[in-house]
């Protein structure tokens, strides 16, 4: 992630890069690939797809050149060229770094790179950090230009053939569609639900984006500027239902796949689809794509805590996910979780009068939305860059490499939040260490964390009490018991909990069935690289691919899964897939 902030200094910043690149490409291009005047020792390399057909971080010097030496020898990368727009920047009170992104060419691809260089002992300045990434393949046209005609009419039939199918008309979904298409891939996207977007019509209605509307634009769509730096889930509904419209997508809705087989001889995926109220039909495809949600690793069955006595409660108890809006009459709520979802529905509740209690039954990194600008200020501010340009420096730095960096940037923007921070932990609220701080929860964890929209304020004002420290005992026909012996009376419990645990097999044997799922890699979390296993790179399963993440994260992985594909139609892979071949 980028989070660095940008200051003057006296050096050329151009100047010490443009001679960097110069020390990369004789690096690159020697016989013994030694890399020692470009990298540190204690480097990382990250590359989507540029030299290898799968998603790697190599960290430190030795195991980077035992990797690269080959697949850069393959590649064969030219025409490098520095970017405009290099400047010096600052990750954390002492780190000083200079960042930029370079384009080179290799036999199959353009690329660009992004290049995070420190100062050594020595006065050389180095990479302590190179994500390459490919942009598009050699002889491949994009098809969504001004001039150029969107998607060919979908016509009907019992029978179709298409190159992908898409499970899921989300916003991973419709985004991979689209990349896709752009590439000239036939694709068909199925929705199970009456219409596209209904996933966040369905969510509480005070819901809004915790980042800004720059950051959330999908492919070749941008967000209307009329939603507001912060789009309401409404918005975001309407946004994705006209996005397969304007592009001209082909999608099913109330479809959903009925059986699924795989034959291994042909590549070729036969999938029966029901379609409400109609008779089923054949799709044939080459590529079957699961898009089922923003968490679909987090997991698709809602998770409720087992606390005794819940029978006896003369009260209602609902699930977050069943939250629409402030119950009008309701006087004494409980709201129980530590997420984004808790704090909004409790902030809701308060507003609308009721008496709340938000359970806290663990530490929660919290930071205002001035925080998370500086996070993005390659998006927001003054140093806003094009999209695409904004998106490169925001992976500039690999998921890995947070253990050094995350605690550093939050120390350098601690003073934001600081006063936020006292006032809730004098309120009882729990705050994590440091070391577990909000962007080690959002990157790595990924939960636990709350951006700030309001409820904050209502803690320390009173208006919502925060009830932590210990663990809840058991339902009483008025309330919760908790183990100290307390008691929060209550007319409403909203169990603000999240979602079971999935992973890719289980996944993908609730969509295919379990003959699918057998060839499927039992993973779903981090591998070691810091990389999201199975997630927008391959399965295990030849053929089967799944995608998952945010708004930010449709836009920009989904291009990677769409080349991908792509470079497998052009036969551009070695037998085995894990190597690119001579071109």
């Amino acid at each position: 992630m980028s989070g660095v902030e940008t200051f003057s200094a006296p050096l050329s910043a151009e100047a010490i890069s443009a001679a960097w690149l110069s020390a990369l490409i004789c690096d690159l291009s020697s016989p013994s690939f030694i890399l020692e005047r470009s990298f540190t020792n204690d480097s990382y390399w990250r590359d989507l797809l540029a030299f290898t057909p799968d998603f790697c971080t190599l960290h430190a010097l030795p195991k980077i050149r035992q990797f690269f030496s080959v697949p850069v020898a393959v590649a064969r990368p030219s025409q490098f060229r520095l970017l405009p727009g290099v400047r010096h920047r600052r990750i954390g009170p002492t780190k000083t770094f200079i960042q930029g992104i370079i384009q080179f060419h290799t036999a199959m691809a353009q690329c660009t790179g992004v290049f995070t260089l420190t100062q050594s002992e020595d006065s050389s300045w180095k990479a302590w950090s190179f994500v390459t990434m490919m942009d598009r393949l050699s002889g491949v046209v994009d098809r969504f230009g001004v001039h150029t005609p969107l998607c060919r009419p979908a016509e009907w039939n019992t029978i179709m053939d298409y190159t992908a199918v898409v499970v899921g008309a989300g916003q991973c979904g419709l985004s991979v569609a689209a990349r896709l298409e752009n590439l000239g891939i036939s694709t068909l996207v199925l929705e199970r639900s009456a219409a596209i977007g209904d996933s966040w019509r369905s969510r509480y209605e005070s819901l809004e984006t915790n980042t800004p509307r720059a950051f959330n634009h999908l492919p070749f769509v941008t967000f209307p500027e009329g939603c507001g730096k912060y789009i309401p889930c409404r918005d975001v509904a309407d946004y994705l239902e006209n996005y397969p419209r304007v592009l001209g997508l082909h999608v099913l809705t109330l479809a959903c796949i009925s059986a699924a087989s795989y034959d291994a001889s042909s590549s070729t995926w036969t999938l029966t689809i029901s379609i409400s109220g109609k008779a089923s039909i054949t799709v044939t495809a080459r590529h079957l794509i699961g898009a089922t949600g923003v968490g679909t690793m987090g997991g698709a069955l809602l998770f409720t805590p087992s606390i005794p006595g819940k029978s006896s409660f003369l009260g209602s108890i609902i699930h977050s996910s069943e939250y629409k809006s402030s119950c009008a009459g309701t006087q004494k709520v409980i709201v129980v979780g530590g997420g984004c979802s808790a704090h909004d529905i409790a902030q809701d509740m308060a507003n609308h009068g009721s008496q709340t209690v938000l359970v806290q039954r663990s530490p929660t990194a919290v930071v205002s939305r001035q925080t998370i600008d500086c996070l993005l200020t390659g998006y927001v501010g003054q140093d806003i860059h094009p999209t695409e340009i904004a998106d490169r420096f925001y992976v500039a730095l690999p998921l890995s490499t947070l253990r050094n960096s995350q605690y550093n940037f939050m120390e350098m923007h601690s003073h934001i939040d600081q006063d936020l921070r006292e006032n809730l932990s004098r309120h009882g609220y729990l705050l994590p260490g440091p070391e577990d701080n909000f962007l080690h929860r959002l990157s790595v964890r990924r939960g636990g964390f709350y951006i700030d929209r309001g409820c904050a304020k209502l803690i320390t004002s009173g208006k919502i009490t925060v009830k932590s420290g210990h663990e809840i005992s058991h339902f009483s026909p008025t309330g919760m018991v908790f183990d100290d012996g307390s008691r929060v009376m209550a007319d409403l419990v909203i169990f603000a909990t999240g979602y079971s645990k999935t992973t890719i097999k289980q996944v993908a044997e609730g969509l295919f069935g379990p003959q699918v799922a057998d060839a499927v890699h039992d993973l779903g979390g981090w591998d070691s690289d810091c990389e999201l296993a199975g997630v927008w790179r391959p399965t295990g399963h030849d053929g089967l691919w799944f995608a998952e993440g945010d708004l930010f994260a449709a836009r920009f992985y989904s291009q990677f899964l769409a080349l991908q594909i792509m470079a497998r139609q052009m036969g551009l892979l070695s037998p085995d897939q894990r190597t690119y071949i001579h071109c």
